[in-house]
């Protein structure tokens, strides 16, 4: 082979490479798209951060329009049916011969075939919420065979199609593999900003311990960072980023990344399939409590601790950096789309020491002392500090231990403070011997991520099963007085920057008497309202509950029934020939409506209402109208409480 052959060959065999990277299947031809046409938007992408999750499929775009027709992907048959007011919604799950799946949800309705195949099934169980699994024979379907209509269904926030493939094991897939030539995307990955997060309290990027933000200069798939940024020890990679598509302008997700030291691959992410057990590990792929903070995604470009998703196929000390001399040194960050657009954003570091403190310190206004966690270090900052503060702060341990720290760096009228967590000796509080002022951090004990947990103190307890935690967790608990409308203190719990990997449960018992039935757990939201969590009781009459995230918590009372409002009849009005539906508005104040007990009758005959959880609506569609004259509709609703509301209504026909 010549020479100029073989360059050419080298060439595509590189270009197929970069096009095709990451791919673990080939893209099968045998995918049709589950919609007619030629050119599709999306609005989400395979893979994308959601809120405690990757996003696990395509969102196709409708045009804001419900009732689009759908088309099966490929032969098969009709595996799993859900109907629900929350999640998927109205849903069909297709497996077909060489045991993949695919996934159409937030349905508005289903092919005749199926709908009625539904509706029996909801006449025999008197139930509306429903997930079938039917058998092979059942529901047989050909590629391209009418299956459903989009809608808006379920938690979905606007009328779309999410579809999914999974393999065999119902791992899901990167869909868009399949589907390059129906979803243009011509567009290079866009970088907003780079972070630099210093990992222990001997480290530091550009002096500091806390992430180094920094917006890189350039675009269209090539960034730089100016100059040369001082780092010292062990150090991390983050990158905020986002991807388009042609002709839409929702940020996508970026399915794939690479990072270089000298040109040196130390670390790859490959998003192109994950197990639904997975999922929870977004939490610790990206910066969640600086997300919790700011508002902003960082996704690391390491592997951090308690991180298990399977989608690092290289690395080199887990994509850490640690410079070994004071050299400087070129960093490379390539992020790559699904149809192989690639982003770069270069820049430089140099191993440096912090600069020597002054020897003397004054500022203006009065000295104060905070104290927080930052990932595994606890970080000290007294603001306007005075030159007594160099000589460092006491950190006083719940073992009765007491530890002198010296600062660890200047920045402005902030001297900081550093010390690194320990498994089994938590600090009680850090006190400033000059003022006398100290932080207090209320840790009860280490929660292990290795074994079951049981936290116990006063009338709380909190059990964190397996894995609940991702790494070693100081667990904060602090108490505050009730007030007349609870049945507990409050207790704040955990904190809300820290991500859970499984709920834990949580145990309260009431200090002040009233009805059992009517007390349920509590937790506060962000805005600072408190929502319903759950009700058990357990033998001992304390009230318990799982929540999958920390924060503040109390029992309270919910003894107030639903509302049940008619939308489309009246008490003692017709009903006209030309009324398809029978529509009714439930609202709950507290605890809200329990989906699977809302029962209603026609002259003592079940019949099928419809929730939609998004509207508190409920609605009977008239398939068979009653016979003329005078007919009786009776409804029972329930709360999660257990309250009841009936109300009857009479509705000539």
């Amino acid at each position: 082979m010549s020479g100029k052959w073989r360059i050419a060959l080298l060439a595509l065999v590189a270009w197929a490479v970069v096009v095709g990277w990451g791919m673990k299947t080939n893209p099968s031809s045998e995918y049709r798209f589950p919609m007619n046409g030629s050119d599709f938007l999306l609005s989400g992408t395979f893979g994308e951060l959601r809120t405690n999750h990757f996003h696990s499929g395509i969102d196709v775009k409708t045009g804001g329009e419900i009732g689009k027709k759908l088309y099966a992907a490929r032969e098969g048959y009709v595996y799993r049916l859900k109907v629900s007011p929350y999640g998927f919604g109205k849903a069909v799950y297709l497996r077909h011969p060489d045991g993949e799946f695919t996934v159409y949800a937030h349905l508005n309705g289903f092919s005749d075939e199926i709908e009625e195949y539904v509706y029996q099934k909801q006449y025999a169980t008197k139930r509306y919420e429903q997930e079938i699994y039917l058998p092979e024979d059942e529901i047989q379907v050909q590629k391209g065979q009418f299956i459903a209509y989009s809608g808006n269904s379920g938690s979905s926030m606007g009328p779309h199609l999410h579809f999914e493939i999974r393999d065999p094991e119902e791992r899901i897939t990167n869909v868009l593999q399949h589907y390059k030539y129906a979803i243009r995307d011509k567009v290079k990955p866009i970088v907003q900003r780079i972070g630099l997060q210093a990992l222990d309290a001997g480290s530091h990027v550009d002096e500091r311990y806390e992430k180094v933000e920094i917006v890189p200069q350039g675009g269209n798939g090539s960034y730089t960072i100016p100059g040369v940024t001082p780092v010292q020890g062990r150090f991390g990679v983050e990158y905020l980023a986002y991807d388009l598509l042609d002709a839409a302008p929702n940020h996508c997700g970026i399915n794939y990344a690479q990072l270089y030291l000298d040109n040196q691959e130390i670390f790859m992410f490959e998003m192109d399939e994950f197990g639904f057990d997975e999922k929870k590990y977004i939490n610790v792929h990206f910066d969640y409590p600086h997300y919790k903070r700011t508002g902003r995604k960082f996704q690391k470009a390491y592997i951090d601790h308690g991180n298990r998703l399977p989608c690092y196929p290289r690395d080199v000390n887990q994509g850490i950096i640690e410079l070994q001399d004071d050299l400087v040194h070129q960093v490379r960050l390539d992020l790559i789309d699904t149809h192989g657009n690639k982003t770069n954003v270069k820049f430089k570091v140099q191993r440096r020491k912090r600069k020597a403190l002054p020897q003397e310190l004054k500022f203006p206004g009065v000295t104060s002392l905070s104290a927080h966690r930052h990932r595994s270090v606890f970080v000290c900052e007294i603001k306007n500090p005075s030159t007594a503060h160099l000589r460092g702060v006491d950190v006083h341990y719940n073992n009765g231990d007491t530890q002198r720290i010296r600062p660890a760096y200047l920045e402005d009228n902030v001297l900081t403070y550093l010390v690194d967590l320990e498994k089994w000796r938590l600090p009680a509080h850090i006190q400033d011997p000059i003022t006398g002022k100290k932080a207090e951090f209320f840790y009860e004990e280490t929660v292990l991520p290795d074994k079951n947990n049981i936290v116990e103190t006063g009338e709380i307890k909190c059990y964190f099963p397996y894995t609940a935690v991702f790494d070693s967790l100081p667990l904060h608990v602090r108490r505050y007085p009730g007030n007349s409308r609870m049945y507990s203190d409050i207790y704040e719990i955990g904190s809300q920057n820290d991500p859970l990997f499984k709920s834990f449960v949580l145990n309260i018992q009431p200090n002040r008497s009233g009805k059992r039935q009517h007390m349920v757990l509590a937790t506060q939201n962000r805005s600072g309202r408190w929502q319903y969590l759950g009700k058990e009781l357990n033998e001992d009459q304390s009230v318990y509950a799982s929540s999958g995230k920390f924060g503040t918590f109390c029992v309270m009372a919910d003894s107030t029934s639903p509302v049940i409002r008619p939308s489309n009849i009246s008490d003692g009005g017709t009903v006209s020939a030309r009324q398809s539906t029978l529509r009714i508005r439930i609202t709950d104040n507290f605890s809200g409506i329990d989906s699977q007990r809302i029962l209603g009758t026609i002259d003592d005959r079940w019949v099928l209402f419809e929730f939609d959880a998004k509207t508190s609506t409920i609605t009977h569609r008239l398939r068979e109208r009653p016979s003329s004259g005078a007919h009786t509709l009776h409804l029972m609703v329930y709360d999660n409480a257990n309250n009841l509301a009936e109300k009857s209504f009479t509705l000539y026909f």
